[in-house]
């Protein structure tokens, strides 16, 4: 036999090959169609084409889960939407947003063990969703098991920033319990500040101090400037014992902030030498018309810098204050070095020092005008018996007249009488 004969193909066998290729893509043909013909019905949602899709394409998950919605949501046909949501969710067991709209089904039919028993499942197929962990908290908060809600709160606290404030305000609303929201925090100063603040705002004080205590016991590091907030709250709260001490917790452990520390000086960075913070009890400065204020490093008494005030018109307050912890009935001294260059005024500035929660008057030392050499002003003052912080500020009286010129500080202080610097 040639041996070209022997290769020659079987002819039945090239026909039934031909027709099993005909009946392949006659079926992937087929597939296609009716894939997208189910898609085409399925857009827009309708009862009826919904169903149709679901014939073209019994096992796609998507169509009773979207007729399970159409008829929740769209016709609020809750005792329909049930059988297609638990449909979708046998199809596709492990798509947790199917579990959740099943759960949210149960919840609208007044069926809460099955409701239950679908946001559990959400849980299983995702245990760190926030989305899941949200909707099962509240469920859990609801239904009265704290201990389950408490434990998917704080997958939203660890998993979704966005949404640490709204968790930790449902909680705190439930429980009014700081120690058990404590407990489920995850080791995240950024959270617990937030919880702080929360309670802060809230006046929650003791709450709130709770919960800075343990963020300090978690010794773990972060922006101590993001706690300032907590000082500026207590000061407003009137609480100044309990203000100066978590500042000095700030700055203890803070290499920036410790800068600001003081000693006999009660005035922190009272050479300028450091950022104007604008908080805690460091420097602040509100600007203010007719004043032109500028940190100057070619002019200083001592240090690097000092403060420049540049008057042009009928400047009053400087706008540069700081608040200073203080006790009562007790005297000390109010000092600065200052300079002058052709300031003209009939009224110049001083330094004064005023009682912050009744606006008083402490002390005031005398006026600079002119042009002068870096010279140390000073008064002595005492504090009443119910002044615990008080305010220094540049001021002038009448700051109703003209003034143009400028003024430099540098060296602010207030120490004890007792313990007052030479001149």
């Amino acid at each position: 036999m040639p041996v070209a004969a022997a290769f020659r193909p079987n002819r039945s066998l090239q026909v039934f090959f031909c027709l099993g290729c005909i009946a392949i893509a006659l079926f992937y043909g087929w597939s296609v169609t009716r894939a997208y013909l189910a898609s085409r019905l399925a857009s827009p949602p309708a009862e009826l084409s919904l169903q149709r899709a679901m014939a073209l394409e019994p096992e796609n998950a998507l169509y009773p889960y979207t007729l399970g919605q159409y008829l929740m949501l769209g016709v609020q046909r809750i005792d329909g939407a049930v059988a297609p949501l638990q449909r979708a969710t046998e199809l596709n067991p492990h798509n947790s947003t199917y579990w959740l709209d099943l759960a949210l089904a149960y919840y609208l039919a007044g069926d809460t063990r099955h409701q239950r028993q679908a946001l559990e499942s959400a849980i299983a197929v995702d245990p760190t969703s926030p989305v899941v962990a949200w909707n099962a908290a509240n469920f859990f908060l609801v239904q009265g098991d704290v201990s389950a809600a408490l434990r998917q709160f704080l997958v939203v606290l660890k998993y979704d920033p966005g949404q640490v404030r709204p968790a930790l305000d449902l909680c705190w609303r439930a429980l009014h319990d700081p120690a058990a929201i404590i407990n489920i925090l995850p080791p995240d100063p950024e959270v617990y500040l937030q919880l702080v603040k929360l309670l802060s705002e809230r006046h929650e004080a003791d709450a709130a101090y709770s919960v800075w205590s343990a963020l300090w016991q978690l010794n773990l590091p972060f922006d101590y400037r993001h706690a300032m907030f907590y000082v500026d709250d207590l000061i407003q709260q009137r609480n100044v014992a309990r203000a100066a001490e978590v500042w000095k917790q700030i700055t203890s452990r803070s290499l920036t902030l410790s800068r600001y520390a003081t000693n006999d000086n009660l005035v922190g960075d009272s050479k300028f030498s450091e950022e104007i913070l604008n908080g805690g009890f460091g420097w602040r400065f509100d600007a203010r018309p007719g004043v032109a204020v500028s940190l100057d490093t070619a002019q200083f008494h001592s240090g690097t810098r000092s403060v420049m005030v540049d008057y042009s018109d009928r400047g009053d307050d400087v706008g540069l204050y700081q608040y200073v912890p203080v006790q009562p009935h007790t005297r000390y001294v109010l000092s600065a070095w200052v300079k002058s260059e052709d300031l003209e005024t009939a009224n110049g500035p001083r330094i004064a020092a005023f009682d912050v929660y009744d606006n008083t008057t402490l002390a005031t030392a005398e006026e600079t005008v002119g042009t002068t050499e870096w010279h140390r002003v000073e008064v002595p003052f005492e504090t009443g018996p119910a002044t615990e912080l008080i305010a220094v500020r540049f001021i002038r009286n009448p700051g109703t007249t003209l003034i143009h010129g400028q003024f430099w500080i540098d060296e602010v202080a207030v120490t004890p009488a007792d313990s007052s610097p030479a001149k």
